[in-house]
């Protein structure tokens, strides 16, 4: 009887130990660094800091997402991108993401592409509408192309300026199968963009999100499942060389399908330019 007891207070306590790491896991917010060193940077970008927001889909980091608002204004940063699944497709109330915007508003200058779960949602154009709000430029995305959202007004491009030197920044929906689309650092949602774009012989950076990090990962970080809880999906996250291409991919935020995470903690990510 007694072992019996043991045994059942020991599966609680494993019990309860799991919860609070899954909770821990979650909630916890990651701040990561990485280092663009390009021929493709002028002199003038040095230090230059961009910081990448993805995937949040309606999740909170605090009262009025103080955490996270905190987070991205100790970064400060010249440029914030948000790539993509700020909203959750079922998503009831636009407060999370309304929130953020309203906290990091004038911080810097932010450029926004879609991704999958935005444009499914029964508020998307409630979204657009709040992104337009608080002067977010929303750039050409692919997925709002494929659910036959009118993107022809939206650029797919633009051009950076500090100190009298340009750099562009893209939208992955630029490329067209051929590599005469060439801006320096490009926004995407899904990183199996990467392929194409490495393919192409293109030296630039980019920027993506969609994975979750595998949302549940090995301790060593390999992503355990991809976006459709497919198995061992090609991207993980963190950075990627191909050629002369490089990724960075967001673990991103919040979660979908599964509501926790483990060993792929939420994070904003960093990015600093330097010349080569």
């Amino acid at each position: 009887m007694i072992k019996k007891l043991l045994v059942l207070a020991a599966a609680v306590l494993l019990g309860v130990a799991a919860i609070i790491f899954l909770i821990q896991q979650t909630n916890t917010l990651d701040t990561t660094y990485f280092t663009w060193q390009s021929s493709r940077v002028p002199p003038e970008f040095e230090g230059f800091r961009i910081v990448q927001l993805s995937d949040l889909h309606n999740k909170r980091f605090g009262r009025e997402q103080a955490r996270l608002v905190r987070a991205i204004r100790e970064a400060a940063p010249d440029l914030i991108v948000l790539t993509g699944d700020m909203i959750d497709e079922h998503a009831r109330d636009l407060k999370p993401v309304q929130e953020l915007l309203a906290g990091i508003h004038g911080l810097a200058p932010i450029y926004y592409i879609d991704g999958n779960h935005d444009v499914r949602s029964l508020l998307y154009e409630d979204f657009l509408a709040l992104l337009e709000q608080y002067g977010v430029t929303v750039l050409q995305g692919q997925y709002s192309a494929w659910h036959g959202v009118d993107i022809a007004e939206r650029p797919h491009d633009t051009q950076l300026e500090r100190n009298g030197a340009i750099m562009t920044l893209g939208s992955v929906f630029g490329f067209d199968g051929s590599n005469a689309f060439d801006p320096d650092i490009v926004l995407a949602h899904d990183p199996t963009n990467f392929l194409r774009f490495a393919e192409l012989g293109h030296n630039g950076l980019m920027l993506a999100g969609h994975n979750h990090g595998g949302q549940v990962s090995l301790p060593n970080g390999r992503a355990i499942f991809g976006p459709r809880l497919t198995l061992w999906p090609q991207f993980s996250s963190g950075v990627y060389i191909d050629g002369d291409a490089t990724m960075f991919l967001s673990r991103g935020l919040g979660t979908s399908r599964i509501p926790f995470r483990a060993f792929a903690t939420p994070e904003i990510a960093i990015i600093e330019l330097k010349p080569e």
